[in-house]
């Protein structure tokens, strides 16, 4: 695993989302107060961004812009159809404002 300083807290507004790529992977980071979450940025059902989609804060779920597949951003757990596999989740630590996700 690799422990990589993605952004600064301050470039992440409240309740926004963000996509970034180190390597090959596309990573999806989220602000939900003042909690961030780390996710695959690449729909389980279709190649889509989900940070091209929608955040819904209350519910801590990305909806994907191509056919409305939700994740859980908490545990990447598929919410609706038409996706059924999960993305993954990455650990996320925020010191100093900066934000730091481990990647496999």
């Amino acid at each position: 695993m690799a422990l990589i300083q993605i952004a600064q807290l301050n470039e992440l507004p409240e309740n926004s989302m963000r996509g970034f790529i180190y390597g090959e992977l596309h990573i999806a980071v989220f602000r939900i107060g003042e909690t961030i979450y780390a996710t695959d940025n690449v729909c389980s059902h279709e190649e889509a961004d989900l940070t091209d989609g929608w955040l819904e804060a209350e519910d801590c779920a990305v909806e994907c812009p191509l056919h409305g597949a939700r994740f859980d951003i908490r545990s990447g757990q598929a919410l609706s159809l038409p996706a059924y596999r999960p993305i993954a989740v990455y650990p996320v630590r925020v010191e100093d404002g900066q934000i730091w996700v481990e990647l496999p």
